[in-house]
């Protein structure tokens, strides 16, 4: 029974995080609006290939090594804030690209090469760096997990992660691909593109500054 509440508590905070608004977010309601759906999908998937990798490393003790070797947690940070300057200076670029010029190639890191390999190596890099979800499975889920559980209790975690990323993820690429905001999407374009390529590049300077 402890374990049953251990894990309802942890998806509860999970949820919490999944919903607050972050780079996950952006990118993958851009791309959507964009009627991108095919990238879109992709990019879930290394999103959530991220979490899977972030609960296993966490479940290792990461948030211990991280502890006692500064360091790499300042690696982590400033990696992760890095390519949050990169990509929303790309969306950045878009917004002030001509009208032409987006149509043919799109905004965003995905514009050039629209593979699904290169889809999913944004959706896991994006995963992988998202400060939000660093400080997460490195503080509040390292806390939350209890210290000593059996085996079947690790794989639920990892499974009840990879449910939850996956099935909020694909939601945000439903909703921002219904047809009537996209609509509207297209009258905002280079706006919206403005707007989420300005939040990345302050996320990833905030990381840079913060501690």
């Amino acid at each position: 029974m402890p374990y049953v509440s251990s894990l309802l508590l942890l998806a509860a905070v999970y949820l919490a995080v999944l919903a607050s608004p972050g780079p996950n977010f952006f990118i993958l309601s851009q791309l959507s609006l964009d009627g991108r759906q095919r990238d879109a999908r992709w990019t879930v998937l290394g999103l959530v290939t991220g979490s899977v990798l972030w609960v296993v490393l966490s479940m290792a003790g990461l948030s211990a090594l991280l502890a006692t070797h500064p360091m790499v947690a300042t690696a982590v940070r400033l990696l992760g804030a890095a390519y949050l300057v990169w990509y929303g200076a790309t969306l950045l670029r878009a917004a002030m690209s001509t009208r032409a010029g987006r149509q043919r190639n799109g905004p965003g890191p995905l514009a050039d090469t629209p593979t699904a390999g290169v889809a999913y190596r944004v959706g896991l890099m994006t995963g992988l760096t998202n400060p939000k979800g660093a400080v997460f499975w490195t503080s509040a889920f390292a806390t939350l997990l209890p210290a000593v559980s059996p085996v079947w209790f690790q794989v639920l975690v990892v499974l009840m992660v990879l449910l939850l990323s996956l099935g909020w993820h694909l939601g945000i690429t439903l909703v921002f691909g219904l047809p009537a905001l996209r609509q509207r999407y297209l009258r905002l374009e280079r706006a919206i593109n403005g707007v989420a390529g300005g939040a990345l590049v302050l996320l990833g300077v905030q990381r840079v500054v913060g501690r």
